[in-house]
């Protein structure tokens, strides 16, 4: 169970270092503005500036250097699973995955989701996967 709360806490920790957009533009009267919404549509110029860990760049995603694609699986291994129980887990949460996108939520005539709470429910637990996928799983 310390395994599992260690790994929880390295996940909610790590959260605030994802990248995040944000806009930066001049007004007609000269005046800086910084935001996480893009400016209004009568600014002529304005730049996309990406925020990660606390670092402004003008750099795309395409221009960063790729993660090392065993992080997930290192950082398991430091929070002290086992290698065999790093596989097995990867395996559970594959397998989750695939059940999850298996399952059809029921769509009204317009293509929602009748009940939207079951809808939010099920795309949470498709993001929790995804996210012991990465944590456990090496990219491929």
């Amino acid at each position: 169970m310390k395994r599992f709360q260690l790994v929880l806490a390295l996940l909610v920790f790590a959260a605030p270092v994802a990248a995040t957009e944000m806009y930066s533009w001049t007004d007609a009267n000269g005046v800086k503005h910084f935001s996480d919404s893009p400016p209004p549509a009568n600014v002529a110029k304005a730049k996309k500036l990406k925020v990660k860990g606390g670092v402004t760049s003008t750099a795309s995603d395409e221009e960063e250097k790729p993660a090392d694609k065993n992080a997930g699986p290192a950082l398991a291994a430091a929070a002290g699973y086992a290698p065999e129980d790093i596989k097995r887990n990867c395996e559970i949460a594959r397998k989750n995955l695939a059940n999850l996108d298996a399952q059809k939520l029921p769509l009204d005539a317009n293509g929602q989701p009748v009940d939207a709470e079951a809808a939010k429910s099920h795309q949470a637990q498709v993001e929790k996967t995804n996210q012991q996928i990465k944590l456990f799983c090496a990219a491929h």
